[in-house]
């Protein structure tokens, strides 16, 4: 048998890293106030954390297009889609605010983590 043999690369500074000297990574935030964000026919915009600057979300039940923004925003039948089911993990601007409508014709809801 031949010696096994693990991933070895390098990092951004030219190191060799692998299995027992792993990469670094960015952890993508803590945990804050985690959301339910109701996404019916009308478009509901919700005031985030000022302390945000990412969020993680989650289409529960139904398609739901989002709108990202510094302000009030509006979510249209043009907006960015989530599928049901997917997990999207966005950096947010400050003073963060997100709009949600349905993707269809069915409500759905938007679980939303704030990582501060």
């Amino acid at each position: 048998m031949g010696a096994a043999v693990g991933f070895i690369g390098r990092d951004g500074q030219g190191r060799t890293v692998g299995a027992v000297d792993p990469m670094p990574t960015d952890p993508l935030g803590i945990p804050g106030v985690a959301r339910q964000l109701a996404a019916g026919s009308s478009s509901a915009n919700t005031t985030l954390t000022s302390a945000c600057r990412r969020i993680s979300i989650r289409a529960v039940g139904a398609d739901i297009r989002y709108a990202i923004g510094s302000s009030s925003q509006t979510a249209s039948a043009t907006s960015h889609l989530i599928g049901i089911g997917e997990r999207l993990d966005v950096a947010v601007p400050a003073t963060p605010n997100i709009a949600v409508i349905r993707g269809g014709t069915t409500n759905g809801t938007l679980e939303l983590t704030e990582l501060l």
